[in-house]
């Protein structure tokens, strides 16, 4: 296929910030320049204002397959993620039962490999995520699990993370843990600040975050294994990541969701429960620390907390409601804002939707470049549309972004030697 007149927009190739016509061939970048002829009965797309990027990744999604196949199966993840540009996501182990066998590893590499996006298995760190006895880490990494997590809404002890920091270091696996301590919550709905009070509801504080992180990052030292502290949402919480990384050896990776560059608890005002997710939305400091650290490059990784939940589960007064919200269908388009006039913002937006992802997951690098694999992802910058139901992809709509005006839009995706438009 012929890509026409795209815009590089990758800051690790040394064509970031052309606009070339891109050549790929069963699976591989062949050509990059500034005109290329199309040949006989090649597929040729040709958009204006397109630009080119690494496909984009993601890390902790929710699949409900198996057991809650009514929030979401593989068919309705598939399609969300190719909606939003994504080429493959690692999805949480958090289903019923449990994925945690080989057997489970082999059922999601079934459905990757050959269409849009790849469903990369993050397998339970605990067997049942009970927090007790470790899975069979070694042979589950074997057959394919990125990454090792009990979910975010699992707390995991001292104990339990040092035996798996320890215990991963032989075979070079990763652990995944929110930091969060729902103890220290005692009910909380949202974060604890101004807002909350002066919503009457009960807050869930910051220090539900730092006192479990400032122990994570403690055993990390330690241990010296290989951690992503996943889904920062404060000041303090980032803070705590920065000076770990300033004289500490071990590896600690750092990611933040698109919902958290976006929104503050003031969007909590109008009590949709759309809004509300763990860990809590934080208070407009907390927010620009989180933009700041993205431009300065102290955010390894964007992800889009995609959690899927019926209306059973949201249609509640805002107290009863679920926790959680959709999130991979608009990741990029609702960061677009934030990047503005800003190239640097922009630039680092797509590192951390691309290879921040990669190479916290141990993934080979992709990049913009002639010989490279062809998984890449196509969008545009310019114009803005209304974003509605219609526009979902999945089985729910608990998307705080309905309604919303948008800029940009994704194009397509490319992956396995096949161009996929997002509609």
């Amino acid at each position: 296929m012929l890509l026409r007149a795209v815009t590089i927009v990758d800051p690790a190739s040394p064509h970031h910030g052309k606009t070339l016509d891109v050549r790929v061939e069963q699976g591989i970048i062949q050509a990059l320049a500034g005109s290329l002829d199309a040949t006989s009965g090649e597929q040729v797309f040709d958009h204006p204002g397109a630009c080119l990027s690494p496909g984009f990744v993601d890390i902790g999604a929710y699949l409900g397959d198996p057991g809650h196949e009514e929030r979401e199966d593989v068919a309705s993840l598939t399609a969300s993620a190719r909606a939003g540009g994504y080429v493959a996501v690692a999805v949480l182990p958090n289903t019923v039962p449990v994925r945690q066998s080989v057997a489970d590893m082999t059922y999601l590499a079934s459905h990757s490999g050959t269409g849009p996006v790849d469903l990369l298995p993050i397998a339970a760190l605990s067997h049942d995520t009970a927090g007790q006895d470790l899975t069979e880490m070694m042979e589950l990494g074997a057959a394919g699990a990125v990454a090792f997590t009990d979910g975010s809404s699992h707390a995991v002890s001292g104990s339990l993370l040092k035996r798996a920091l320890e215990y991963g270091k032989g075979f070079g696996a990763t652990v995944i843990d929110t930091p969060y301590d729902g103890e220290l919550a005692e009910e909380g709905q949202m974060h604890e600040g101004g807002i909350s009070v002066q919503l009457g509801l009960p807050g869930i504080p910051t220090m539900c975050e730092t006192i479990p992180l400032e122990r994570d990052l403690a055993i990390l030292r330690y241990t010296e294994g290989r951690l992503i502290v996943h889904l920062i949402s404060s000041t303090e919480g980032l803070a705590l990541v920065d000076a770990y990384r300033s004289g500490a050896t071990g590896l600690v990776g750092c990611t933040v969701s698109a919902h958290h560059l976006t929104f503050t608890d003031e969007e909590l005002l109008g009590f949709d429960p759309n809004f509300k997710i763990l860990p809590p939305l934080r208070s407009e400091q907390d927010r620009e620390a989180l933009r700041e650290a993205l431009s300065e490059g102290r955010i390894d990784a964007i992800v889009s907390h995609h959690r899927a939940r019926h209306g059973e589960e949201k249609d509640l007064e805002f107290s009863y409601a679920a926790f959680g919200a959709l999130g991979l269908e608009t990741a990029l388009r609702q960061l677009l804002p934030l990047a503005g006039a800003s190239e640097r913002m922009r630039d680092a937006i797509i590192t951390a939707l691309t290879a921040g992802p990669r190479r916290l997951l141990g993934l080979p690098t992709v990049s913009v470049v002639a010989g490279a694999s062809a998984q890449l992802t196509l969008f545009t910058t310019e114009g803005s549309s209304r974003f509605t139901r219609a526009d979902l992809r999945g089985k729910t709509s608990n998307s705080p972004l309905l309604g919303r005006e948008l800029p940009g839009r994704i194009l397509a995706t490319i992956n396995h030697g096949r161009l996929w438009t997002s509609a």
